[in-house]
């Protein structure tokens, strides 16, 4: 929660407060890209040494995006070590080179998001010509990263099942991970959120106590602690889900840290459409609907395109979605029977005449009234106004004098 400076401190040292204070938010400005960057990204790092185990300085070390033909560098120090920041995720090749050594080369790797892959090389002795080739894969346990969570990857966002194609249900299923409480404020059943539910308990914490984040961006919705943007899946790369021992950047939370990477393009177009459908007629009709099945019809479409806009150097993605429901309720209701609504309460209560009332001669101050003949109520005594009233129900569909009567309003979203 911020808290608000108090106008005392506005006040003091108002001509040096400010100018200090814009040449720091200054500072913070230039020096939060690498930090959120830090959060979609990856790293590779590792020691290159020759076949005794020496270490080699000065291999030049280079990692290429297979999608984009991106290629990040960087050489070996006097340790033989080398670090190489900032990869957006998606599948690299990775090739180690120096003068007196064969070409040493990894096919395909996959990077994730926060990833921090150890790659060690081994390069043996030959020429620049020659290569040498290794089949490697992401471990996994990366022991160079501290932090705790499970990753989900486009092919489980695109393969599992999910009710309404909300891909917060996956985050549900990470360890430590849970749906939380049904009436929370994210879960969407209440009327301050109307949408799907984004309601995730991580280790047990209250479920708006997450932090979402879009893209390394912050993605929270302040006020009932849920997310603002709800990319479709179609446009998701993958989504991780942190749950303890969180980077210095990703702090600000007692729950999980909720991580969506989306799509950006590539080399090759890719595109889709779809089109979900529920129907009336197409589903068993409610017990409690009576003969007619009540309205339902859902439809949610859209499709997206991703490619090159110049190839290797810029790239384009677009997605488009829509839901729309209307669906009707079925709803059971109690109304004036027939018979009532005519003053007729024969078999149903004693109707006493009000301009009856007198005192009782056996028992002072107890009044009694006189019943209405066969418990009818004259016409000439309803009130034309309360007839009125009773007129605007709805006539009973059933002889019944409770749940007499069955609805089926529609609402609708989209």
């Amino acid at each position: 929660m911020s808290r608000q400076p108090s106008s005392e401190a506005g006040t003091i040292g108002r001509g040096y407060l400010i100018p200090w204070a814009s040449l720091l938010i200054l500072v913070l400005v230039l020096a939060c890209p690498a930090l959120w960057a830090q959060r979609t990204t990856a790293d590779v790092i590792g020691t290159a040494t020759d076949a005794t185990g020496a270490v080699l300085p000065g291999v030049k070390v280079t990692v290429k995006n297979i999608d984009t033909a991106a290629e990040y560098s960087a050489a070996t120090d006097s340790a033989g070590n080398y670090l190489i920041t900032l990869l957006p995720i998606g599948h690299y090749t990775i090739r180690a080179e120096i003068s007196g050594f064969k070409t040493w080369s990894i096919p395909e790797v996959a990077l994730a998001i926060g990833d921090r892959l150890r790659q060690d090389i081994h390069l043996e002795v030959g020429t620049l010509g020659q290569s040498v080739e290794v089949t490697a894969s992401s471990p996994a346990l990366q022991s160079d990263s501290s932090s705790l969570g499970s990753l989900i990857n486009e092919r489980a966002v695109q393969d599992l099942p999910l009710n309404g194609r909300n891909f917060v249900v996956l985050a549900q299923l990470a360890a430590g991970a849970g749906e939380g409480e049904p009436t929370g404020l994210p879960s969407g059943t209440r009327p301050d959120d109307r949408r799907q539910t984004s309601a995730v308990s991580v280790n047990a914490q209250p479920t708006s106590f997450n932090n979402f984040l879009i893209d390394g961006m912050d993605n929270n919705e302040r006020f009932i602690g849920t997310v603002i943007v709800k990319p479709s899946i179609d446009a998701l790369v993958e989504m991780k889900v942190q749950t303890n021992l969180y980077s210095a950047e990703l702090g600000r939370t007692a729950g999980g840290v909720l991580n969506f990477v989306t799509k950006s393009g590539g080399n090759d177009y890719h595109g889709s459409l779809f089109e979900f459908l529920r129907n009336e007629k197409l589903d068993a009709r409610n017990f409690f609907a009576g003969a007619a099945k009540p309205s339902y019809k859902q439809n949610q479409f859209g499709g997206s395109i991703g490619g090159p806009i110049k190839k290797n150097r810029t790239f384009f993605f677009a997605d488009y979605e829509v839901f729309r429901m209307r669906q009707g309720q079925t709803v059971t209701n109690t109304v004036p029977a027939m018979a009532a609504r005519q003053g007729n309460f024969a078999g149903l209560n004693a109707i006493f005449d009000p301009l009856t009332t007198r005192t009782d001669p056996g028992r002072p101050g107890i009044s009694i009234r006189d019943r209405f003949p066969n418990d009818q109520i004259p016409a000439s005594r309803i009130d034309p106004v309360g007839q009125a009233l009773v007129n605007l129900y709805p006539q009973p569909l059933t002889a019944t004098l409770a749940n007499n009567f069955r609805y089926n309003p529609v609402k609708g979203a989209g």
